[in-house]
């Protein structure tokens, strides 16, 4: 009788551990989005499912990845600042407030890969309402489709369940999918798209193949770049084992690379192979962040699971095989070995995966394809949304793609790295364009130029967070997730502790009346503000060459054109707190040639060591902002080791029509740069060489007129900097030729 009672209880558990597990949110994927987004529904009352397919929490912070990249500090908030501020109280707590751990920690941020973990569990377990599912990883999403009405809606997330061999359903009212991955996202059917965009889909100037044959430059293709495993490695040989040999060990790419340089005495130990040898973090650990191959990312992101996991074998077996290589290859220096052999993997991390990290590093797979696709202008030149959750502020960093034969060897080609203003990321982009109740903080909608930028985990955190606030208030409300009160929205994340509005600018429009004058008629333009404005504008000012000099002033001016071309006009204005904004148009009068020739910095050839990033602001506003400039950033000349580093940069036009041009450099003015940046001009009479005063402010704009000269058509034109023999920085913006008419006889200087 109690067998047959017993087995009759054991069926019921059965039939019970098969059911549907039901909660209010599901959230797929146990990284730092995913734990915010948890945390944050549960402080709403709501009950969570935190589902992850690892045996820990915390992605790729718990996972190797603790040197944080995070752009201005400043602008992260909420629970991402929570989290760093418990790192540093952590070690303040174990350590003392004058400890070299909490220095290491370098005000959280940096720390131990178990010290993150520590901190997830801390914050998730202060919330009753979650329970979290590991070692469940992603099977397959249940759509409902109600032709009936407009919408879609994911009605269950299946998933293994690892550990006990079998599946698992979670049903839920609102899902959010924080996985690298974004399986629930195409599971659901959410567009979304895996490579680079060309120039041209979005008007990019990064986008597309940046190097290599002209005709492939700028082009989209299916490629993005590597993954790695972020390795914590220590020097404290007392915590360390040594690096294991890989089951597929395979020396033969260092043996060119690290193992010349070795034999040639250029690395005498092991730290010399880190870039960072003297910013150890807590623990004596260093996160090593070069295991990069050019193409081993792709096929990741579409995969099945079997494929995924051969990709990160092989990932892995690469990057241990440098490891194992530099301990122990007899080719190698024997003092170089038993140096290499004071280091090693912490005994104290990953103590259940070979010391090991348990996450890959994925840093870009699929992006969905949302309500609003983040692209390089709003990290560029219209940083400001009026539904911004969250703030970017990291530079757009993209490792390798793929290896491209140039002049005769093999170079790395990647996505140009630009440093980039604060700038907002609107809630529009972690919602689908359809599906009710499904949110996207990882995955979220943004170009691959873009996503670069946005890639990073102090991010994630804080778009999780907005995604787990968001789906509180639809379930609030009984809304989709498309209807939620961005209004509303901001203002609980702002109660949260939320940045936002760290990209703001003043806000207009730029217009003209007829849009197509005939010469020397005459036309009205308009600077009208938007009513989002939160500050008044003080100063409206217009170019209507393109030189950067002011021709008017207000709200509503006139001008004439006289020639029968496309003209630049430019729109400077600036607000009551000295922030600036420019705004520029094209202009078609008459038949409207494009006879004006504009090189971006990013199409110049940049010779030497330039840094891509932003010109200096001057007015001090509490968040860093920077000054107008054009495209993507500027380029300035870039200190090595306390010495500014040679730089040349050199530009050469296709001009459309034999005449006389004004040429123009673009560059705003900064007390470090110089007052004589050398710079020549190649002309149709000969050679120009001036000197070009970089550090004071001859116009507010960023165009600088430098004279004009005859040209012929064609490709036989060119102007030139360098930083020899130069007091300060040399900056270039860009490089304009505007054409004025016929040639002129009189030869020029």
């Amino acid at each position: 009788m109690m067998h047959r009672l017993l087995s009759l209880l054991l069926l019921v558990s059965t039939a019970r551990a098969g059911e549907p597990v039901h909660r209010e949110v599901v959230v797929y994927g146990g990284t730092p989005a995913g734990i915010m987004a948890a945390i944050a529904a549960a402080r709403q009352g709501r009950e969570v499912a935190l589902v992850e397919m690892n045996a820990h929490v915390g992605g790729m912070v718990s996972g190797g990845l603790v040197a944080t990249d995070m752009g201005d500090r400043a602008t992260v908030g909420g629970l991402a600042d929570d989290f760093f501020k418990r790192i540093v109280k952590y070690y303040t707590d174990k350590y003392g407030a004058d400890s070299k751990e909490l220095k290491a920690a370098r005000n959280g941020a940096t720390f131990e890969p178990h010290v993150a973990e520590i901190i997830f569990e801390q914050m998730i377990a202060e919330q009753p309402r979650i329970k979290v599912w590991k070692k469940h990883r992603y099977k397959a999403a249940q759509i409902d489709a109600d032709r009936s009405r407009a919408g879609n809606r994911v009605t269950a997330l299946i998933v293994d369940d690892l550990a006990a061999n079998t599946t698992l359903t979670f049903t839920g009212d609102v899902f959010i999918d924080a996985s690298y991955e974004g399986d629930l996202m195409a599971g659901a059917k959410v567009p979304y798209r895996i490579g680079r965009e060309g120039r041209s889909e979005y008007g990019e100037q990064l986008a597309g193949v940046s190097m290599g044959p002209k005709e492939q430059i700028g082009k989209g293709d299916h490629r993005t770049q590597s993954y790695n495993y972020r390795v914590s490695i220590t020097s404290n040989t007392a915590n360390r084992v040594l690096f294991p040999k890989p089951e597929h060990y395979d020396p033969t790419p260092f043996m060119l690379t690290d193992g010349k340089r070795i034999k040639e005495g250029r690395a005498t130990g092991f730290g010399n192979f880190f870039t960072t040898i003297d910013k150890a973090h807590p623990g004596a650990k260093y996160d090593a962040n070069w295991g990069d191959s050019a193409g081993n990312s792709e096929g990741y992101a579409e995969g099945s699971w079997e494929t995924r996991e051969r990709i990160a074998a092989r990932i892995r077996d690469g990057f241990m095989s440098r490891l194992y290589y530099f301990q122990n290859d007899p080719e190698l220096p024997e003092a170089f070995r038993n140096e290499a052999r004071t280091w090693g993997l912490p005994k104290d991390e990953f103590t259940d995966n070979g010391h090991w990290p348990f996450q890959l590093y994925v840093r870009e797979g699929r992006r969905m394809l949302g309500a609003y696709v983040l692209r390089e202008n709003d990290l560029t030149q219209d940083r400001w949304k009026p539904d911004g959750i969250a703030t970017g502020s990291y530079g757009i960093d993209c490792h390798v793609v793929q290896y491209l034969r140039e002049n005769g060897r093999l170079v790395p080609e990647h996505t140009r790295h630009v440093a980039v203003n604060n700038y907002d990321i609107p809630y529009r982009s972690i919602v689908p364009p359809d599906v009710e109740n499904l949110l996207v903080p990882v995955c979220a909608s943004a170009t691959h130029v873009a996503y670069c930028s946005l890639r990073m985990e102090p991010v994630y955190m804080m778009l999780g967070q907005a995604a787990g606030t968001a789906a509180g208030i639809a379930l609030a409300d009984k809304e989709p997730v498309q209807k939620v009160d961005a209004k509303k929205l901001r203002e609980r994340l702002i109660q949260q502790g939320a940045v936002l509005d760290a990209g703001y600018q003043p806000q207009l429009k730029l217009t003209w009346t007829p849009a197509h004058p005939k010469p020397g008629e005459r036309v009205i333009f308009k600077a009208i503000p938007s009513g989002l404005n939160k500050d008044a504008l003080t100063k409206i000012q217009w170019d209507f060459s393109g030189n950067g000099m002011v021709a008017a002033e207000g709200e509503r001016v006139v001008h004439a054109f006289n020639l029968e071309k496309k003209h630049e006009v430019g729109l400077l204005v600036t607000d009551a707190l000295g922030r600036r904004r420019l705004l520029s148009a094209e202009v078609p009068v008459g038949i409207a040639e494009p006879l004006d020739v504009t090189l971006d910095d990013f199409e110049g050839d940049l010779a030497g060591r330039w840094n891509g990033t932003f010109p200096d602001y001057i007015a001090g506003l509490p968040l860093r902002c920077s000054d107008v400039f054009y495209g993507p950033g500027i380029h300035r000349d870039q200190v090595v080791r306390g010495k500014v580093a040679a730089a040349r940069g050199h530009f050469q036009p296709t001009l459309p029509r034999e005449g006389r041009y004004q040429v123009c450099l673009a560059f705003r003015p900064s007390k470090t740069q110089a007052t004589n940046t050398p710079v020549t001009i190649r002309h149709a009479d000969g050679i120009a060489r001036l000197s070009v005063n970089q550090r004071e402010e001859t116009t507010p704009f960023n165009w600088v007129p430098l004279g004009e000269f005859n040209f012929k058509a064609g490709t036989s034109a060119f102007l030139e900097l360098r930083n020899a023999d130069t007091d300060g920085r040399i900056a270039v913006d860009g490089v304009r030729w505007i054409w004025l008419g016929e040639a002129q006889s009189k030869k020029q200087p």
